[in-house]
């Protein structure tokens, strides 16, 4: 495919020519005009922005965790806090907690820089759902895009796996509990589990916390952020090389372009147009995290306190991107063997390979640059509403203490209660997408529209009788 903008490449580059900026550069890196000028398609929706708002987090997380790291002390050792928080002060606790207390209450800007972290986190996950959503819906994945949605699926479980690294570092003792039952399902792996947690971890939880946290640290620090960066680099490289998938309809009459011509791609060019978005994007971003991290700082370390070997917190539960796979643990039958290992590994192996692979279930053989209307493809649409009821009814189940208050039963009950509507709830909510849409497709046919190569599955052309 070719690149073209809504100005001609001539003057694109008389224009950049006249830059003394521009010209002092060119003299010395030899710039490329026709990359300076590569179209980014018009999203009447501005979806297309979430995935910079994945990148410019991370970019956030990446400044803010140099920072945090920089004063971290991972250890299980016990130390003297002598700090100004009153409610500790004096008093031992371990290395890791007293490091924590330090950045957040007698580091300047400790507490900010830690709480944008904090939600940065929490955003960089939810940006890349969303991300992955508007893609899966428009159908951007297909034919010649499946590469580069297996490597975003990658980013999401990497991300995924990068918050739980970082959830035990501080070593308290909301942190070291829901971090112990990402052990306790490693650990349920047959045969090599209790081996694979000693390899990868340096022991068990929370007995060897003095060699886990150096290496959880090291891999939240490091390890992992290296590969994601790394896969985000190949990710943008994939969607250079491949260029975006565009709105069908929503190009320029000036463009000169026929709507259905897929040989070219048609939008803003990069410099200045993108450049400017992608500025305000970044100041958009940041600024939300920095209201979010002083208005809603979570003060979660006073609270809870010190990790305490000898007792078990209640109401304990890991962040909201864990919750799913905290809901299958929590509903699932005592009478299936390994409930843990089945709830915990396998369970959330077969969605997520299920993910990563979907571009090859949902193939295209001819290749497709134009994003596809959910409304016209009823089958596709229909297995996403129903994967995402199936996420949020997991997630509620993993609350079946507190559901059963809610509705005066016993918590046993209410868990019996939500697996089935687990099973049931997403599987009416797909059947009901897919009834209306696919009736909708059969009414547009039938009212004699010409359906588009996405109502081939569910409706034929009309005939010629």
């Amino acid at each position: 495919m070719s690149t073209i903008t809504e100005s001609d490449d001539s003057e694109e580059t008389a224009k950049y020519e006249e830059s003394r900026v521009y010209g002092w550069l060119d003299d010395r890196l030899d710039l490329n005009d026709e990359f300076l000028g590569k179209a980014f398609p018009e999203d009447r929706y501005a979806s297309f922005l979430l995935g910079e708002v994945t990148l410019f987090t991370f970019i956030i997380l990446v400044l803010t965790g140099t920072f945090l790291g920089m004063l971290y002390r991972p250890g299980a050792a016990a130390t003297t806090y002598e700090g100004i928080l009153a409610e500790y002060a004096g008093t031992e606790v371990p290395l890791a907690f007293a490091s924590v207390l330090r950045i957040t209450y007698d580091v300047p800007m400790g507490m900010f820089i830690r709480m944008v972290h904090h939600w940065g986190a929490y955003l960089f996950v939810a940006a890349m759902g969303l991300h992955m959503l508007r893609v899966f819906f428009s159908g951007a994945y297909r034919n010649p895009r499946e590469l580069n949605w297996v490597v975003g699926s990658t980013l999401l479980f990497l991300g995924i796996g990068e918050g739980f690294m970082g959830y035990a570092l501080p070593f308290d003792e909301y942190g070291s509990t829901a971090t112990g039952i990402g052990f306790t399902v490693a650990g349920s792996i047959p045969v090599i589990g209790e081996t694979l947690t000693k390899i990868i971890f340096g022991g068990l939880w929370p007995d060897n916390a003095a060699v886990i946290l150096p290496r959880m640290f090291f891999y939240h620090v490091f390890l992992l952020p290296l590969i994601i960066g790394g896969l985000i680099a190949v990710h943008m490289l994939l969607l250079i090389r491949q260029k975006h998938t565009e709105q069908q309809g929503s190009r320029d009459d000036d463009a000169g372009v026929s709507d259905d011509d897929e040989s070219v791609v048609t939008g803003v060019p990069l410099v200045p147009n993108q450049v400017a978005v992608t500025i305000i994007v970044f100041l958009s971003v940041f600024g939300v995290l920095a209201l979010l991290a002083g208005f809603f700082p979570v003060q979660r370390l006073p609270v809870w306190g010190p990790n305490d070997p000898f007792s078990t917190p209640s109401g304990v539960a890991p962040d909201w991107y864990f919750m799913w796979v905290f809901g299958i643990l929590k509903v699932i039958p005592g009478f299936i063997p390994r409930g843990e290992f089945v709830a915990g590994v396998v369970a959330p192996g077969i969605i997520a390979t299920v993910l990563v692979l979907w571009p090859f279930i949902d193939y295209e053989r001819d290749a497709v640059h134009f994003t596809a209307d959910p409304i016209k493809r009823p089958f596709q649409t229909s297995v996403g509403v129903g994967a995402i009821v199936f996420i949020i009814m997991l997630s509620v189940a993993a609350m079946n203490a507190t559901v059963g208050s809610l509705i005066n039963v016993e918590t046993s009950t209410a868990s019996t209660y939500l697996l089935y509507l687990t099973i049931i709830v997403p599987i009416v909510w797909g059947l009901i997408t897919y009834y209306v849409l696919k009736r909708g497709v059969e009414r547009r046919s039938d009212s004699g529209a010409t359906p588009t190569e996405d109502d081939s599955d569910t409706a034929a052309a009309p005939s010629d009788d």
